[in-house]
């Protein structure tokens, strides 16, 4: 008898010990993606990074690992349920119907970035109307600009565009006035410019009175995508997503994404030159 209340106890103690055990998890980010996700080292980097690890530390039951890869590997690596999850795909539920998403973790703007002169003689909100004959620089392999009366204007040869491989060439070539405009992700730009700061490349805030920020022309939200393949595979899926929801919503609601995010942007061309302070078509 006492040798069963004994196996009993020893039964007990170690059910109690498995279920306090963290369940390990790998989720996969984008290894070439800054300042947002990206690879230094072999480590994961950036702000979705720095986000999903506070996420994670309210999430006990998980030991969460995070390890960057090439996008396009990330992503089969979803597809075919050799992998949990992957951030950060924007929401394309027809084209990845294979793909769950959490709630929405940041915002992502893309932004006309336009030369100060320019915006001095012309009413650069009214995108795309007021770039009739500008120059504009876009990075390559990134097509961003989706309203229809720009494409017809770039077909009519009334605007010219032009691509450069990162945020620093282009924003050279606006520093230089070989373009007139720079398209791109408005919290990229911003981190390129306190970089070039922080390496002597600009001064101070007076070292960008060349430029002012324009007309936010379209944003999309970044999110962790989940597979729907192999689900044997991941048995506490659902579980591990509504914690990671209720986490993102307390990390929202207390200011902390708020408080991450600004890390990445201590360049404020509102208050160094002043901005228009408004908003283009939605695209």
């Amino acid at each position: 008898m006492r040798i069963l209340v004994a196996w009993l106890l020893f039964l007990a103690v170690q059910g109690t010990a498995l279920a306090q055990t963290p369940i390990s998890v790998t989720v996969l980010c984008d290894a070439s993606y800054p300042p947002y996700s990206y690879a230094e080292n072999g480590e994961a980097k950036g702000l979705y990074s720095d986000i999903l690890r506070a996420a994670f530390a309210r999430m006990p039951g998980y030991r969460v690992s995070i390890r960057p890869v090439p996008w396009p590997r990330g992503l089969a690596a979803v597809e075919k349920g050799t992998a949990f999850a992957l951030f950060p795909p924007y929401y394309r539920p027809v084209e990845r119907p294979w793909m769950d998403y959490s709630r929405p973790i940041l915002e992502e703007s893309v932004v006309a970035f336009v030369r100060s002169e320019l915006a001095q003689q012309r009413a650069i909100e009214d995108f795309p109307a007021a770039y009739a004959g500008l120059r504009v620089g876009l990075n390559r392999g990134f097509n961003i600009i989706a309203a229809p009366d720009y494409k017809r204007m770039l077909a009519a040869g009334q605007v010219q565009q032009s691509y450069a491989s990162d945020n620093r060439t282009n924003l050279l070539q606006l520093k230089r006035q070989r373009i007139d405009v720079y398209i791109n992700d408005r919290l990229s730009i911003l981190w390129e410019l306190q970089r070039m700061r922080e390496q002597g490349l600009l001064a101070n805030s007076a070292g960008v009175d060349w430029l002012i920020e324009g007309p936010t022309l379209s944003s999309e939200h970044g999110h962790l995508g989940y597979t729907r393949t192999n689900p044997e595979a991941y048995p506490y899926k659902q579980d591990f997503m509504q914690r990671l929801d209720q986490a993102l919503l307390g990390l929202e609601a207390d200011g902390s994404i708020a408080r991450l995010a600004a890390r990445y942007s201590a360049i404020d061309l509102r208050s160094a030159i002043g901005t228009t302070n408004t908003t283009g078509n939605n695209l």
